[in-house]
């Protein structure tokens, strides 16, 4: 020491205040951490959120939107660990009344929860559903007002952005039904198809098995609807197999591609054909377009074949006689999908008579254009 130079001294001095420092900051970060928070259910980030409640993490997730969640929750295992653990209670409070999201919620259930308990809780994978549905629903209702109003205006007239929002809003409800009705037909007839298989093993399903199957749960699907619902629901189908119709085949007989839009409305994602079938038929849509369109029907038309086309081999009977007579090609009718059961309902209620949806009203136009079904009496 006594021959050491200034340099040398002050470099120690430096090196025991740094030591110091360093002490000093491990104590006030074991002081300062706080023990209330789980630490099964929050990993540590390394950042400021470390030290702030679990309460408030949660809070300020529910003022951001599920998207800003998800992109959180790629950003390390600890932010995915903290969205998992809590991702159920984040998802609540973003049912905010009179939202999209809090309307879809309410046509389709959340999935139950992962804990087994039986409760449907709200996912972040189940928000993104839901915002899917949203945007086929919406361009759905894009195309079916283009449809409907463009007669209208002809060419003198160009249908401007707030009309159309405006038609394209009123119309958007009933779309939604439609998807809800589709979708939960079609899953609860896959369904009894294969509960009626397993009860009846040895015996082929028909035809008239199913159709029969099928036309009972479409009937206590629409027990659930209220009378504008039902009405509205009724003309929004009316409307969009008309409009298939007519773009298919613009010259009489206008249903002789019935058998095609009966394969639309029962496949996996009827709306989604619906509106890839409207991008195809624009005016300048690409070849290649229309091309893949068609493909994806011949698909769809397999695939709804094998599983209602009423079995796939013949087998014979207690009485020794092949059932093969019995079964005939399988050829769906669009009546087969709401149509039959909505006229059964219609009449069980007393509203074969019903006035029309007056759903759009323009400046430009002396009247609403009312979309309605060859039930609508205008009272």
């Amino acid at each position: 020491m006594f021959g050491s130079s200034p340099a040398d001294a002050f470099e120690q001095k430096a090196q025991k205040l740094r030591r110091a420092v360093e002490r000093a900051r491990a104590q006030f970060s074991q002081k300062t951490r706080p023990q209330s928070v789980n630490r099964t259910s929050v990993a540590l980030t390394g950042s400021y959120f470390d030290y702030l409640p679990v309460e408030l993490i949660i809070d300020i997730c529910c003022q951001t939107d599920w998207r800003d969640v998800t992109r959180l929750r790629l950003v390390s295992r600890a932010f995915k660990e903290f969205v998992d653990a809590n991702e159920s209670t984040i998802a609540v409070r973003w049912m905010v009344p009179g939202s999209y999201l809090a309307l879809l919620s309410q046509l389709f259930y959340p999935p139950k929860s992962r804990v087994g308990d039986g409760v449907r809780r709200p996912t972040i994978q189940y928000f993104c559903g839901l915002e899917k549905r949203h945007i086929t629903c919406s361009q759905l209702a894009y195309y079916l007002c283009d449809k409907a109003v463009a007669p209208m205006y002809g060419t003198r007239f160009t249908i401007n952005w707030k009309d159309r929002e405006e038609a394209k809003l009123k119309k958007d409800q009933a779309i939604r039904t439609v998807l809800h009705f589709l979708t939960y037909s079609r899953l609860r007839l896959e369904a009894n198809k294969a509960a009626m298989a397993a009860e009846n093993s040895d015996e082929l399903l028909t035809l008239n098995d199913l159709n029969s199957a099928y036309l009972g749960i479409q009937s206590n699907i629409l027990t659930t609807f209220d009378n504008q619902t039902l009405i509205s629901t009724h003309h929004a189908l009316h409307f969009l197999v008309n409009s298939i119709r007519l773009s298919m085949s613009p010259e009489p007989p206008h249903k002789q591609n019935d058998e095609l839009v009966a394969i639309i409305l029962r496949c996996p994602i009827p709306l989604n054909r619906c509106v890839e079938f409207f991008a195809a038929d624009c005016p300048g849509a690409p070849r290649g377009l229309r091309k893949q369109f068609m493909q994806d029907m011949e698909g769809e038309r397999a695939d709804a074949e094998i599983r209602f086309g009423g079995g796939t081999a013949p087998r014979r009977s207690s009485s020794g006689h092949s059932r093969e007579a019995s079964r005939r090609k399988w050829s769906p009718r669009v009546s087969e999908v709401w149509f039959e059961a909505a006229r059964i309902a219609l009449a069980e209620r007393g509203l074969q008579e019903h006035k029309p949806d007056g759903v759009y009203f323009f400046p430009e136009c002396s009247q609403e254009l009312l979309i309605g079904c060859p039930g609508c009496k205008l009272k």
